[in-house]
């Protein structure tokens, strides 16, 4: 990943010809004193609770997302569905307008919540990568009868713990579908990690790996064995730490992650605890590893700028099409005004991206080469 000055993008049925020199006879745009950059990868939310913006704030994990009694979800019970439905695509238009192109949803509610995250996205550019989950507490046979209905229309499962559904189970459900994705949280709640050592021997991670997850997300408190374990695996993590922060979970060490060798993306995370603003993520995830270790060179900016781009979208596969700026890629790029009040006199273009940068500063949006704002 690198920063190409003096360059135009050539762009031929919505997908990058080349960058480089203007070509003979083209019809050109230009953007003036501009930042092209390539847009967010949102690799973890929740927009089911978009409606419930700040509410539970200053209360604990369990006591805000935690089913069933959880605050979100007493939330989502009392909604109508035409209500939700709008609700969420309000929280989709929210991450476009900030540069989001893609986003990995962790979708409550089984078969029907699927179905409306669906018709919430209807007509929407933004690609949304669905991954439902089962009731929880129900007999074997039910799990499977409607993991398999979920899985017939969803992109995969987000699963909200490794102790929600047997591991037999979802060990049977990988291999009956191979194609769709499994994903996991880990290890985001100290006394749930705990418990998990006392009563296995193992980690919340160690005991996901059983099933071969293509991404895990927070391990905001997995050991380094584990991580070891995660990076041997070549398994995508993935970190939320705003909403880790403001739940009061602890904070994830992704330069650690980094040293590891395990590749991570961003994500914000439930939409009741955290805007989906991925400059916020990058510049609030950046400051606080420098911070924590006392280190301001314990991380590369890039690799947080990584994380909120091409790690994203690989761990989600979509990287063919997404997250960066490439010959034969989308043509779905942000344009950031470098003559913005904010951006004015920047000497370093990505750290600016990592640590200035906000919504603001975006003057246009293009997807698939088309102008959105």
């Amino acid at each position: 990943m690198q920063i190409v000055k003096d360059s135009a993008i050539q762009v031929l049925d919505g997908r990058i010809l080349s960058i480089g020199q203007p070509v003979n006879a083209a019809k050109v745009v230009d953007l003036g004193h501009a930042l092209l950059s390539p847009m967010f990868i949102n690799a973890h939310c929740h927009l089911g609770d978009t409606g419930a913006k700040e509410l539970g704030v200053g209360l604990p994990l369990e006591q805000v997302v935690v089913p069933p009694d959880g605050l979100k979800h007493r939330f989502l019970a009392g909604l109508d569905p035409e209500t939700h439905i709008q609700q969420m695509r309000h929280g989709l238009t929210e991450m476009l307008a900030s540069g989001i192109i893609a986003c990995a949803d962790f979708r409550e509610q089984g078969l029907a919540g699927v179905q409306a995250l669906q018709k919430a996205a209807l007509g929407l550019p933004i690609r949304v990568i669905c991954l439902g989950r089962m009731t929880e507490g129900q007999n074997t046979a039910e799990i499977k009868q409607e993991a398999v209905e979920i899985l017939e229309i969803a992109d995969g499962l987000g699963i909200r713990d490794v102790a929600a559904y047997p591991i037999s189970v979802i060990q049977e459900l990988r291999k009956k579908y191979p194609h769709k994705i499994f994903a996991m949280h880990v290890s985001e709640n100290a006394e749930a990690e705990k418990k998990s050592q006392r009563d296995y021997g193992l980690g919340q991670t160690a005991r996901a790996l059983d099933i071969a997850p293509d991404f895990l997300v927070h391990l905001t408190h997995t050991s380094q064995p584990e991580l070891e374990q995660v990076a041997a695996r070549k398994i995508n993590a993935v970190c939320c730490p705003r909403a880790n922060g403001i739940l009061g979970d602890g904070l994830p060490d992704v330069s650690r992650w980094v040293a590891t060798g395990v590749e991570f993306g961003i994500g914000s995370d439930n939409m009741m605890i955290a805007s989906a603003d991925m400059f916020r993520e990058m510049d609030y995830l950046s400051r606080m590893q420098r911070g924590f270790h006392r280190n301001p060179a314990i991380i590369e900016i890039r690799e947080i700028f990584k994380a909120a781009t091409i790690n994203g979208a690989r761990a989600l596969k979509i990287d063919r099409d997404l997250g960066s700026l490439a010959s034969g890629k989308e043509a779905s790029f942000m344009v950031l005004d470098l003559e913005s009040r904010n951006l004015r006199y920047t000497q370093d273009y990505l750290s600016a991206m990592v640590h200035r940068a906000n919504i603001n500063d975006i003057r246009n949006i293009y997807i698939k080469g088309e102008k959105f704002v």
